[in-house]
């Protein structure tokens, strides 16, 4: 019926459906490009400044949130040494202010401490804590964690309206996760070990498993840890394979499980 009454109307104005795609498209491009002058990059763009000005390499989350956006660009900050050098990617909805969700990426050594926030605290798969804020309605959203040589903001719009939940900024973080982990030689090396020790010890299929992290005791012991579900015939089961090895001359030295 809404859909009807909206036709008629663009029709008696004279506009076909197309023209009024067509005018919202320009409206887009537009919007776009006044941001690109201001000072502006696309991501792609900004990532390789800041690589550049870092001298390190940047993985943003392949994962973004389940909302539409219109816009995304992106902004390095190198302020010649300052304690606010940082990258900034931002995406939004022209019409929906709801839709607005941000990446900031900091030095480790540049970390924002934001101790004024009161957060909540959940761990990550590499057992890296992640601390959530949720302001009040009309403010943001904010997850922060760190991965490799970078701390993560992941800002989102706070609104009545707004889609995007704390259970999918998470999501978000953990998909970076793995994609780092993922670059990690030494993690695939470690994570076929245990699979194979695994399937041996119990006697079962290995059907699915996921990295966990590292922690390193010293410069000779070092642990990988993995989450593994087994499975045969009716009997399914998860563990907890740690590996543990010589970070030095990456020697494998023993494998334990802790069942869950």
């Amino acid at each position: 019926m809404l859909n009807s009454i909206f036709l008629t109307g663009i029709l008696w104005l004279g506009i076909s459906p197309g023209d009024h795609q067509s005018m919202e498209e320009s409206s887009i491009n537009d919007y776009q490009q006044a941001i690109l002058e201001s000072g502006a990059q696309l991501v792609e763009e900004a990532v390789r400044t800041c690589e550049v000005h870092f001298g390190k390499k940047i993985l943003l989350p392949p994962q973004l949130p389940s909302v539409s956006f219109t816009h995304q660009y992106g902004r390095c900050y190198d302020t010649q040494g300052g304690l606010d050098e940082h990258l900034e990617i931002h995406y939004q909805h022209q019409h929906k202010p709801e839709n607005e969700y941000t990446i900031e990426l900091y030095p480790r050594k540049n970390r924002q401490q934001l101790n004024y926030l009161s957060f909540d605290e959940t761990e990550l798969a590499d057992h890296n804590v992640a601390k959530f804020y949720k302001g009040p309605i009309n403010s943001i959203q904010l997850l922060a964690f760190e991965k490799g040589d970078w701390q993560y903001l992941l800002t989102a719009a706070n609104q009545a309206s707004s889609a995007i939940s704390q259970q999918e900024l998470t999501e978000i973080a953990q998909s970076l996760i793995h994609v780092v982990d993922s670059k990690d030689p030494t993690y695939a090396k470690w994570g076929n070990l245990a699979v194979n020790q695994t399937k041996d010890h119990y006697h079962m299929d290995v059907i699915d498993y996921l990295y966990m992290g590292r922690t390193t005791k010293s410069s000779e012991l070092a642990e990988e840890k993995f989450k593994l579900w087994l499975k045969k015939g009716t009997r399914e089961f998860g563990v907890y394979a740690i590996v543990v090895f010589n970070p030095t001359t990456d020697q494998f030295i023993t494998i334990r499980y802790e069942e869950f």
